[in-house]
């Protein structure tokens, strides 16, 4: 039984009823799959996903990331096929998944959760595969003397692994151990967006009508105007008939002392409003997801800030794809590499596989990187998926280019 005057217990009652911005030591957290909104809607995941806003901001991100060039290369810049996670990373990272649905499903667990985790399996020391793990059933404890441990709930029992075993990806955050949830810190702005589509739907069904109602008058001298039980199904199975899509525009032949009162018009301003405010909670929700509205196909005068396709796909990758790769790519030298191979091996992720969309920029970065021999021939054929040819390896540069002293001296030399 809990102590009352345990400092402790009364911290662990406010817990429970606040999101938790940093994990101190000696705290636990629990990854939650639901949030409230003021609004009254209760926001999951599955209901979040069903906006379509949120669903292509996700596929975006997590499909962009997943389908970039992966590999583990050497301090000479060679991709290190010897290792144990090249085959990880290049084949299979474990026995259900390939390496593309791999980092789609973690940064799906991302954008959703704010965390993502796969245990390490190993043998002995060498690392065989990564399982990925439910983010909404792990709780995160950080012991007194700050070791971080990992309680996984199974189903039929709870695993507890650690920090050693379990490789943690997370979103912005606070305290470096645990992210913050978008579906929960933006509870707000998705409960708004699925309450007003509820209710749109929900005026759609009815034509945008307001509710209809039915007065029977009486039709028998002196008799109350109350119909009897049949009299009510009948009516009922005439109303239902009656307010079917295929009687949209009708209208009804109204007898035997029924009449038909308060009616509302097809469209109140009130209705067209919330039709605008879906329009803005799709820019909410791209803001949420640092992704520019056009890519997701909302292609309003507000919400067209690039100049080209190719600004906005440079814009995304620098300041949305390239942060998480980086945060990724050190996750990985911390995690899966042990002290002595970070000296030696770079996790790096290729983002030039972005500028595939776009031939004229590919062709240019490609002809910049090659005059000024940095990239050999064979090196951008292989890139285009091209067999290597002979004397293609050899870098090359612009003839007419030299150096300022090469200049200078050659000056020197006519003077003379």
């Amino acid at each position: 039984m809990a102590n009352l005057q345990d400092v402790g217990f009364f911290r662990r009652i406010v817990n429970a009823f606040r999101s938790q911005l940093r994990l101190g030591k000696g705290e636990s957290i629990s990854l939650n799959d639901s949030a409230s909104s003021v609004s009254g809607v209760l926001v999951t995941p599955e209901k979040a996903l069903k906006l379509s806003a949120v669903w292509a901001c996700i596929n975006l991100r997590s499909g962009l990331v997943s389908t970039l060039p992966f590999a583990l290369r050497t301090a000479d810049k060679k991709i290190a096929t010897e290792h144990p996670l090249y085959d990880i990373f290049r084949y299979a990272p474990n026995a259900d998944m390939n390496p593309s649905d791999f980092w789609q499903a973690l940064m799906t667990s991302i954008d959703l959760q704010g965390n993502a985790f796969a245990e390490i399996k190993r043998k002995g020391e060498r690392i065989i595969s990564l399982e990925v793990l439910d983010a909404t059933r792990m709780k995160i404890t950080r012991l007194q003397g700050g070791e971080v441990v990992y309680e996984y709930d199974e189903g039929d029992g709870t695993r507890k692994l650690p920090d050693r075993n379990i490789f943690h990806l997370k979103d912005f955050t606070l305290d470096g151990i645990t992210g913050l949830s978008p579906l929960t810190y933006g509870v707000e702005t998705l409960g708004l967006q699925i309450h007003a589509n509820d209710t749109t739907a929900h005026d759609y069904k009815n034509r945008f009508k307001g509710r209809d109602v039915i007065v029977y008058r009486g039709t028998g001298q002196g008799g109350a105007p109350v119909l009897t039980e049949e009299q009510r199904k009948k009516t009922r199975k005439w109303l239902q008939e009656f307010s079917a899509a295929s009687e949209a525009g009708r209208t009804p032949i109204m007898e035997a002392g029924f009449d038909i009162v308060n009616r509302a018009p097809s469209l109140s301003p009130i209705d067209a409003q919330l039709l605008e405010s879906r329009q803005f909670g799709i820019e909410e929700i791209c803001r949420c997801f640092s992704v520019p509205p056009q890519l997701i196909g909302h292609t309003s005068k507000s919400s067209s800030w690039a100049s080209s396709y190719e600004n906005t796909v440079l814009s995304f990758q620098a300041f949305t794809i390239v942060p998480k790769l980086q945060r990724i790519e050190q996750t990985i030298t911390r995690k899966l590499l042990s002290p002595a191979e970070r000296r030696i091996y770079e996790p790096k992720f290729n983002t030039e596989g972005l500028l595939r969309a776009s031939p004229a920029s590919r062709a240019s970065f490609y002809t910049s990187m090659v005059q000024n021999g940095i990239y050999s021939r064979n090196y951008v054929r292989d890139l285009e998926d091209l067999p290597a040819v002979d004397g293609g390896d050899e870098l090359t540069i612009q003839l007419n280019m030299g150096t300022l002293n090469h200049a200078a001296n050659e000056t020197l030399k006519r003077q003379e």
